[in-house]
């Protein structure tokens, strides 16, 4: 049987809400439902937190997981590696190629390592476990959590999903498919590989070899950059937890009713 890790990179020094990784909301951390999301799925043999940061090791014992300690020129606030994707020169790394391949080869030896992220709180364990099967049939070297839009999109003033020449229904159009980064995953071998040859010729390493696509839930792709999205993950939390299905109500009298 694969074998899967789960790693939760986390990190102080957010400036657009500061230090989100450990504001507590709805009176728990931040980064603990990412950790109980991935405990209650089932699909990993372990389950790390990785930080520079000695505050989450603690958090990382409170909840039975464990914890990556990585040296801040891997990753952190201080990053020194220099690879085609970026030298960052001692600056604030914003590359997870970096700190992934310092935990791929100094504490796991998993055939799959998923990057689950801290910030999308409401990535469900179902979603999870779903995600981690499809990465497992062994037809992907990398794989991605993705939202999908249905909307005449542009990309350098050029249309991508339409055509001018005429106008289509929105729910007609091939969707546009972004990468949310909610949960991703590696074959971790062909992920080393590609790191090390630092090849711009090739692909990789963190769209290494062949590359799936995972649509979720734009719920479940909510990331906390902003105290507006904060706000309503909160909201959504809240309602999680009290078991609240919202009702939706029509004036003709019929009701819905949405877990």
């Amino acid at each position: 049987m694969s074998r899967v890790t789960a790693m939760i990179p986390v990190l102080l020094g957010s400036t657009r809400v500061p230090d989100k990784n450990i504001i507590l909301v709805d009176g728990k951390v931040l980064c603990s439902y990412t950790i109980d999301a991935c405990k209650e799925s089932g699909a990993f043999e372990d389950v790390f937190l990785n930080s520079e940061d000695a505050i989450f090791e603690s958090i990382a014992e409170d909840h039975k997981v464990l914890f990556h300690r990585r040296p801040k020129e891997w990753g952190g606030r201080a990053c020194m590696q220099n690879t085609k994707s970026r030298n960052c020169s001692g600056e604030r790394c914003v590359i997870n190629e970096h700190y992934l391949y310092h935990f791929m080869t100094t504490n796991t030896e998993a055939e799959y390592v998923c990057q689950i992220n801290a910030t999308s709180p409401l990535l469900k364990p179902e979603t999870i476990k779903a995600f981690v099967e499809i990465l497992k049939s062994g037809s992907f070297d990398s794989l991605f959590a993705t939202t999908e839009l249905g909307a005449e999109s542009f990309y350098q003033d050029q249309p991508v999903s339409f055509s001018r020449k005429y106008k289509q229904p929105s729910n007609e159009l091939e969707n546009i498919q972004s990468i949310c980064w909610a949960i991703a995953g590696w074959r971790r071998e062909a992920f080393v590989e590609a790191y090390e040859m630092n090849d711009p010729e090739q692909n990789g390493p963190a769209f290494v070899g062949n590359l799936g696509l995972f649509p979720i839930d734009e719920r479940e792709a909510l990331d906390v950059d902003y105290w507006s999205t904060l706000d309503v993950v909160e909201k959504f939390l809240i309602a999680r937890r009290k078991k609240i299905a919202r009702t939706w109500e029509y004036v003709d009298g019929r009701k819905i009713i949405i877990e």
